[in-house]
């Protein structure tokens, strides 16, 4: 009796699981026109080939119809963006204010800025602030949106040593696609 445990066991494992592995969608592969719901009329526009490991693309199915999510993660070839909405009032800068914070008060991720920061012109007249930073193994970009809606954005990415540079014009453009769209 014990041997045939076995089996069924070793049948399993080497059969039934990898069928099933095999039938489970992985993450989502962003494709051309792909836009990101962040909820309530905010999209974004994630790169071309990278895979949404979180979050929901406009048109997916949810329980309520057209309904997003307030927070997305992509990545790509070492790569990574993160992008997180929430209630904030307040401006662009006073939020990335805000997130510099945070950050600094992490022992474990310490972050060094050079202090500048640039403006992002995204579709429809939004406009955000944008600060490069290194932290003791990364390269990053954050960028902060305060919207008319009476929330905030955050879209930060990361990459290790020259991963992120890579990815420079991909990642600009992603910054620039911001949309809020209005609701009826």
């Amino acid at each position: 009796m014990p041997a045939l445990v076995v089996f069924v066991i070793a049948i399993v494992l080497r059969g039934i699981i990898p069928l099933i592995d095999s039938a489970v969608a992985g993450h989502d592969v962003v494709r051309a026109g792909d836009r990101l719901n962040l909820d309530a009329g905010l999209t974004v526009t994630p790169p071309v080939g990278w895979q949404v490991v979180d979050g929901l693309l406009v048109g997916a199915s949810t329980v309520e119809p057209g309904a997003g999510s307030s927070s997305a993660t992509l990545t790509d070839d070492g790569v990574s963006a993160q992008a997180q909405v929430a209630p904030f009032t307040g401006d662009a800068n006073a939020l990335l204010d805000q997130i510099n914070r945070n950050n600094g008060k992490s022992d474990d991720k310490p972050v060094y800025t050079d202090g500048s920061r640039g403006v992002v012109n995204a579709t429809g007249g939004i406009v955000g602030v944008v600060e490069n930073y290194t932290d003791t193994s990364n390269d990053g970009i954050t960028a902060a949106y305060a919207l008319p809606d009476g929330r905030g954005l955050v879209i930060q990415v990361v990459g290790a040593g020259n991963q992120l540079s890579a990815h420079t014009a991909q990642v600009s453009a992603m910054l620039r696609s911001v949309s809020l769209e209005a609701q009826s």
